[in-house]
C-alpha cells in the first residue's frame, strides 16, 4: 500500500457510510489533499455586496446585515428564562445562544458561505454573509496575489496570472505609499487573557435525582435520607413450589410459613425453571410446564422449584418480585430449562434447537442464564419428550449454541460470571447493555431493559414508574458507581444521528473504556432524559462573524527595517518633490525621488514582510460558519492572505483527512479531497431541520479548521473527556426554554490547550434534542419576546 494516500481517520463518514453518497466509494484524490469540489480560481466571497441582495435585512446591532430563516417555530406556548445574572427573558420558542459578552440569551446569527447564505430554504434561525476581518493593511499588502489559484501550478503563480499581478502591484503600491505611509499598528488587543470566550451558564433546576440529599426537592415528598431509594435483596424466594407424593401436582407455599411448619430450613433448596410465554401459554400449557418442572426438581434430587407463573401470586407485590427475580436464580442449586413448540408458530419452530434459540431471544432469560450456579450444566426439558433425559449444555457453551447473534459479546459475560475472565464494572455494564438491547420484550415499564441490567449489579434502586428508559439506566449507574459511565456515555459521537443513547457505537471507533472522564462528575440526573454534569471546561463559539485576532511576534531586524522604510516612504517623497523645486538640491531630489520610487515599488513586498511570520502566541478563539471554504480563504478572511498559519485538523472529527509525508510526518487534508465528504459538502447546501449539515470550525488557538457534521450550529463546546492522547469537546446547542445543552457533535482537540478554557458550573447536558414543530416563517412569523427583569 502506498503510505503516502490520504488516510481516513474515521471510515465512516455519514450515519449509513457510502450508501448516503449514492454509490459513491471514497477514493484517493487524484492529487493528494486536492479537493474535490470543482471551482474556477479561488474561491471569493460576496462579503458586503450581499447588501444589494433583495432578502438581506437591516438592523441597528450587530451583524447590521442578516437574512430571516425561512421557518419558524409554532407559537405554542411563552417560555421563561433566567440567566447567570438573574435576569428573565420571556418570549415564544427560537434558537438562541447565551452571549459570552453580555450573558443574555441572544437571537442566534450564523455566518454562512455564499451558496448557503443564497439557498435559505431551510433554516430556523438567521443567517448572515461572511465578512473579511484582516486589518486593511494586511488586505492591500495580499491583495496583488488575491486571484491566484493556489491548488495549481504546486502553489505557484502561473504566466496566466502575471499581467494581473503586475498591474494590481502597482495599483497597490501607489495606495500604501499615499494613503498609509506611516501604518500604524495592525495588532488588536487580547481578550480574556489570551483565553477562549467563557460560557455564562447556571442551572436554576432540581434534579430528578441527586447525589447529594440536600439538593432534592423536599415538596415532592422525597424520603430525607436517600437520593435514590434502594432495593433491599432477598435471601430467599417467597414463594416456592414443594414437592409431594409422585404423580401428585406441587403445593405452592410462602416459604416462611414453610420454615415455621416444617423446621427445615436447612434442607431447603430448588431448582430455577426458566420458560418463555411465547411457548406456554394457556391452562394446558401451564399444566405440562408444573409436569415438567417437577421431573427437573426430582432428577435434581430437591425438595421444590421455582416457576414465575406461580411463585409470584400477590398482586400487590408483582412489580417487586418481577424485578427481584434475580435473587431468586443466585438462590437456586440449579437451572432448567422448559421449551416447547409456540401455540401460534408461523416460524416453523419444531425443534429443540429452534426452541431454545427462541426461548434466548427474550430479555428476562438472558440473566437467568448469566446467573445460573457456576460450574453446573444447564437442563434443558423439550415439551413432550422423556423427562428423564434432558438435553445437557454446559454454561461455557450457551452462548455458542442459543445467542448466536451476539456470541462473542454473551460468552465474555458468561466467563465472568462463571470466574474465568473477570471484567471491570465498566466493561460489564457496556457488555450486558449490549446484549440486553438486542432481545426481544413485552414493555412491562420504559426502564425494562436497566431493570433486566440491574439484576447483574450489587445495588439495586428500587423501581420507579415514572422513569424514562434513560432515567432508569442513570439512576442504575449512579448507584452503582460504574466507572464514571454516563461520564464515558456522553463524550460518544453517535456513528448515526438517530442511534438510541444507550448505544455504545463510536464514530471514531473508541470504546467506552478508552474515554477517561475530565475532572467531571454527574451531580444529577434531570427530570427528562438528561444528565447534571460538573466540572466542565468550556467555551463559546463566535457564529455572527470573524473577529480581529491578537497574536504575539517576536521583533527581527527585517520587521524593523520594513517598518521604519514603510514609515518614512511618504516624507522621502515629499521631500524629494520638494528637493527637486530647488535648483541647487536637484541632483539629491532625483536620488530620493528614484529611491522613493523603489521604496513605492517595494512596498506591498515590505508590509507583507513586516506581517509575516508565525505567531508565537495568539488570542484563542472558536469561530464558526456554515458551510465549507478552502483552507486559503479562510485565512484571507481573517490574516488578510494566504500566509501559510493555518491548517486543516488530522484527526480532530470524522470528516478529518490525513497522509504521511515523505518525512514520515501527519499531515491534514482537506476534507473534500475525499470525495464521499464532497458529496456531503454538497448535500447539505439544502439540508432543513432535522438533517445534518456541514460547518467549520475555525480553533486560533492552535490555528486549525475542522470540518464537522451537526444538526444544528453549536453554541459551546464542553471538554469532558479525553481519549487517544487528545481531549474531547461535547458541542451543544442551547434550548434556552429548558436551560438544556444538547449534544450536537463531538470533536478532539490538543491538550495543550485545556487550561484555556474557564470551568462552568453545573451543566445540564441531553443527548438527543426532540425536533420542535415548525412551519413557513410567512404564515408563522418571527418570534417574539422580552426582558421581564
Amino acid at each position: 500500500m502506498n503510505t503516502k494516500e490520504p488516510q481516513s481517520s474515521v471510515y465512516e463518514v455519514g450515519p449509513h457510510g457510502s450508501d448516503m453518497y449514492h454509490g459513491q466509494v471514497p477514493v484517493a484524490a487524484s492529487t493528494q489533499g486536492q479537493s474535490y469540489i470543482e471551482r474556477s480560481g479561488p474561491m471569493i466571497l460576496k462579503g458586503y455586496r450581499h447588501i444589494l441582495d433583495p432578502w438581506t435585512t437591516v438592523k441597528w446591532e450587530f451583524p447590521n446585515f442578516y437574512r430571516k430563516p425561512s421557518l419558524g417555530y409554532h407559537k405554542l406556548a411563552q417560555h421563561r428564562h433566567r440567566d447567570v445574572f438573574d435576569r428573565e427573558w420571556v418570549g415564544d420558542y427560537d434558537d438562541r445562544y447565551i452571549s459570552s459578552w453580555d450573558g443574555k440569551v441572544s437571537k442566534l446569527v450564523v455566518q454562512a458561505v455564499d451558496d448557503i447564505y443564497d439557498n435559505n430554504t431551510g433554516s430556523t434561525y438567521r443567517r448572515t454573509f461572511i465578512r473579511n476581518i484582516a486589518p486593511l493593511y494586511l488586505r492591500l499588502a495580499n491583495w496583488p496575489f488575491n486571484h491566484i489559484d493556489y491548488s495549481k501550478n504546486g502553489g505557484k503563480p502561473t504566466s496566466e496570472d502575471y499581467p494581473m499581478l503586475c498591474l494590481k502591484w502597482f495599483v497597490t503600491s501607489c495606495v500604501i505609499s499615499f494613503v498609509i505611509s506611516s501604518p500604524s499598528p495592525a495588532e488588536t488587543a487580547s481578550r480574556n487573557g489570551g483565553n477562549y470566550d467563557q460560557v455564562p451558564y447556571q442551572y436554576f433546576g432540581y434534579p430528578k435525582v441527586a447525589r447529594n440529599v440536600l439538593e432534592m426537592d423536599r415538596s415532592r415528598g422525597h424520603d430525607p435520607s436517600q437520593t435514590n431509594p434502594v432495593a433491599e435483596r432477598v435471601l430467599r424466594p417467597r414463594y416456592l413450589c414443594f414437592l409431594r407424593e409422585q404423580g401428585e401436582p406441587a403445593m405452592i407455599m410462602n416459604v416462611e410459613e414453610w420454615i415455621t411448619q416444617y423446621k427445615s430450613e436447612r434442607n431447603l433448596s430448588y431448582v430455577f425453571i426458566a420458560y418463555t410465554a411465547e411457548q406456554f401459554q394457556s391452562t394446558e400449557d401451564l399444566r405440562v410446564l408444573h409436569q415438567i418442572s417437577d421431573a427437573a426438581a426430582r432428577n435434581a434430587g430437591v425438595m421444590a422449584y421455582w416457576v414465575g407463573c406461580s411463585c409470584m401470586p400477590d398482586t400487590d407485590q408483582l412489580q417487586e418480585d418481577v424485578y427481584r427475580i434475580c435473587d431468586v436464580i443466585r438462590g437456586a442449586q440449579s437451572l432448567a430449562i422448559a421449551v416447547g413448540r409456540p401455540p401460534n408458530d408461523v416460524r416453523g419452530i419444531s425443534t429443540a434447537d429452534l426452541m431454545l434459540q427462541q426461548w434466548g431471544r427474550r430479555i428476562w432469560t438472558f440473566p437467568e442464564v448469566l446467573l445460573a450456579p457456576a460450574g453446573k450444566d444447564i437442563k434443558i426439558y423439550m415439551r413432550g419428550s422423556d423427562l428423564t433425559t434432558p438435553l445437557l449444555v454446559a454454561k461455557n457453551q450457551f452462548a455458542a449454541k442459543v445467542w448466536k447473534d451476539d456470541a462473542r459479546v454473551a460468552r465474555q459475560l458468561i466467563d465472568h460470571y462463571e470466574g474465568n475472565m473477570i471484567l471491570s464494572q465498566l466493561e460489564l455494564v457496556t457488555l450486558a447493555l449490549e446484549c440486553l438491547h438486542k432481545r426481544e420484550t413485552t414493555q412491562y415499564l420504559p426502564g425494562d431493559h436497566s431493570y433486566a441490567l440491574m439484576g447483574l449489579l450489587r445495588i439495586r434502586p428500587k423501581i420507579d414508574p415514572t422513569d424514562t428508559a434513560f432515567q432508569a439506566f442513570a439512576r442504575l449507574s449512579l448507584a452503582n458507581g460504574s466507572d464514571q459511565l454516563l461520564e464515558r456515555l456522553i463524550c460518544v459521537l453517535p456513528k448515526d444521528p438517530n442511534q438510541p443513547w444507550h448505544s455504545m457505537d463510536d464514530a471514531y471507533h473508541a470504546k467506552l473504556w478508552d474515554i477517561l472522564p475530565q475532572d467531571v462528575g454527574i451531580a444529577g440526573v434531570g427530570e427528562d432524559d438528561s444528565i447534571i454534569l460538573d466540572g466542565c471546561r468550556a467555551a463559546n463559539v463566535r457564529w455572527k462573524s470573524f473577529t480581529p485576532v491578537a497574536y504575539t511576534r517576536r521583533q527581527s531586524w527585517k520587521r524593523a527595517i520594513s517598518e521604519t522604510m514603510l514609515r518614512l516612504g511618504g516624507f522621502v517623497l515629499l521631500l524629494a518633490i520638494i528637493l527637486l523645486i530647488i535648483p541647487f538640491t536637484f541632483v539629491i531630489g532625483v536620488i530620493l525621488l528614484i529611491y522613493s520610487l523603489i521604496l513605492m515599488g517595494l512596498s506591498p513586498w515590505l508590509l507583507r514582510l513586516l506581517y509575516l511570520g508565525k505567531f508565537w502566541d495568539q488570542q484563542c478563539w472558536f469561530f464558526g460558519f456554515e458551510g465549507y471554504m478552502d483552507i486559503d480563504t479562510i485565512e484571507r478572511q481573517i490574516f488578510g492572505g494566504k500566509l501559510g498559519r493555518m491548517k486543516w485538523t488530522a484527526s480532530a472529527s470524522p470528516l478529518s483527512r490525513h497522509h504521511r509525508n515523505e518525512h514520515g510526518e501527519c499531515i491534514g487534508d482537506d476534507p473534500t479531497s475525499d470525495p464521499a465528504v464532497a458529496a456531503l459538502v454538497q448535500k447539505a447546501k439544502t439540508a432543513g431541520p432535522g438533517d445534518q449539515r456541514i460547518f467549520t470550525l475555525v480553533d486560533t488557538g492552535n490555528m486549525t479548521a475542522t470540518l464537522f457534521l451537526a444538526e444544528r450550529p453549536p453554541v459551546c463546546f464542553l471538554m469532558a473527556g479525553s481519549e487517544g492522547g487528545m481531549k474531547r469537546i461535547i458541542g451543544c446547542s442551547y434550548d434556552w426554554t429548558t436551560a438544556t445543552m444538547y449534544r450536537e457533535t463531538v470533536l478532539r482537540l490538543e491538550t495543550k490547550f485545556e487550561d484555556k478554557m474557564a470551568r462552568v458550573g453545573r451543566v445540564k447536558i441531553g443527548f438527543k434534542r426532540l425536533q420542535h414543530p415548525f412551519g413557513p416563517s410567512a404564515q408563522i412569523g418571527e418570534a417574539i419576546g422580552q426582558e421581564v427583569k
